[in-house]
């Protein structure tokens, strides 16, 4: 299974939706991910951490709750 590596707090990242629950990120928050190709944006790092235990379902866009700091809603992704 491939893991993805955390590349930055997303400092100069633009706003986007978490791959894990859905919720919005704002510009310049969340964690950014390299998935083989693939740059992925995570509101936190319960998020990231639920991605790298089943990535495959949050490619194929399910979404979960990762913890009571955010809302869940639909997933979305970003790339680079």
């Amino acid at each position: 299974m491939m893991s993805p590596m955390v590349i930055q707090h997303a400092r100069l990242d633009p706003a986007s939706h978490c791959l894990v629950c859905g919720s919005e990120i704002p510009a310049g928050e969340g964690l950014t991910a390299r998935h083989g190709e693939t740059m992925l944006r995570f509101k936190c790092e319960s998020c990231l951490a639920a991605f790298v235990e089943d990535p495959d379902r949050y490619l194929a866009g399910h979404t979960a709750r990762c913890c009571d700091e955010h809302d869940a809603s639909p997933a979305s992704e970003w790339s680079a």
